[in-house]
């Protein structure tokens, strides 16, 4: 009987070596009494899922890494704005390269109408906001003059929206910068980002109605609510402790200021839609570029610099 009990485990040892074997007292009518057969990758799926959910799970490692650098940066005026000059030369990059222009677009072009309103506003008067704008059509000008002598006409569209929307929406992230306080401007990036992050957990977990499909497949109703509330919440809660206000206007400022958030990352979503790209980059694991971090305020600080100028109109 060992005899045969040897040929056999000879006979199938590549089939044996894929088990573990967990003997017990009772036999299970197999040609091996008493052995349980547990496939080896069963656990080893079970010790993949005891590590830490920060190294497998690349989206909340990336998201944590971010609110860090964001933290250190902006326990000083002047280190938050090197930050966001930095977001802008790695975000405008990343817009350009997905349109695939065929020609190489000098630095000092690409930042020109995002760079130079910035500088103006940040180090000079505030108030030269309005003045910074005229530099926009002076870019175009500039970019319609390089496009036409490359015979690229269809994609100077993409140039034109590079100058009011990124630049505009970079603009007033700076004038909310200076004209407020650090705590004030931190948190209000902070509450876009947890409308996003409760958006994708919130969708991906319990979302049933997909919200607009052919712009954005993943992106659910279920997940809209979930970070429209958590967004307008945070977002109230930072006008109210940070700013004199009253509680109705800081809630409908920050219903607004959450909603255009949204708006701004399903504007970028359906220009990626349109090109054919998943994401901006793969710079950030789990999240894509910068530019689809960055995206949701680019319209959401535009606004909210709107209403300090003109809150006094909100009842």
């Amino acid at each position: 009987m060992s005899k045969k009990l040897m040929n056999y485990f000879q006979l199938n040892k590549m089939n044996f070596s894929k088990y573990r074997t967990n003997f017990s007292s009772e036999d299970d009518g197999t040609f091996w009494p008493g052995v349980v057969e547990i496939p080896i990758e069963e656990n080893n799926k079970q010790q993949d899922e005891s590590k830490s959910s920060l190294t497998s799970n690349p989206r909340l490692f990336t998201a944590v890494a971010l609110i860090l650098v964001l933290t250190i940066f902006f326990t000083n005026k002047n280190a938050a704005f090197l930050l966001l000059i930095f977001a802008v030369f790695i975000a405008a990059k990343e817009w350009f390269d997905m349109f695939d222009y065929g020609i190489i677009i000098p630095y000092p072009f690409l930042l020109y109408s995002s760079i130079a309103p910035m500088l103006i506003v940040y180090f000079f008067n505030i108030s030269l906001i309005y003045v910074s704008f005229f530099i926009f059509p002076i870019g175009l000008i500039v970019y319609t003059g390089s496009f036409i002598s490359y015979g690229i006409y269809e994609k100077f569209g993409s140039v034109f929206i590079f100058h009011i929307w990124f630049s505009l929406g970079i603009t007033s992230i700076v004038y909310v910068l200076k004209s407020n306080t650090l705590l004030f401007t931190y948190l209000a990036i902070i509450s876009i980002s947890l409308s996003d992050t409760l958006a994708y957990e919130v969708g991906r977990r319990f979302g049933k109605r997909k919200l607009i499909e052919h712009i954005s497949p993943n992106k659910t109703v279920e997940g809209l609510i979930a970070g429209l509330l958590s967004g307008t919440v945070a977002m109230f809660l930072n006008l109210i402790f940070n700013t004199e206000t009253t509680s109705l206007r800081a809630l409908f400022i920050s219903f607004i200021f959450i909603s255009f958030g949204v708006l701004g990352d399903l504007f970028v979503s359906k220009i990626k839609r349109t090109l054919s790209v998943k994401d901006s980059s793969s710079l950030l694991p789990g999240h894509g570029g910068l530019l689809d971090r960055v995206d949701s305020y680019l319209l959401s600080f535009p606004v909210l610099l709107l209403f300090s100028q003109f809150s006094y109109l909100i009842p």
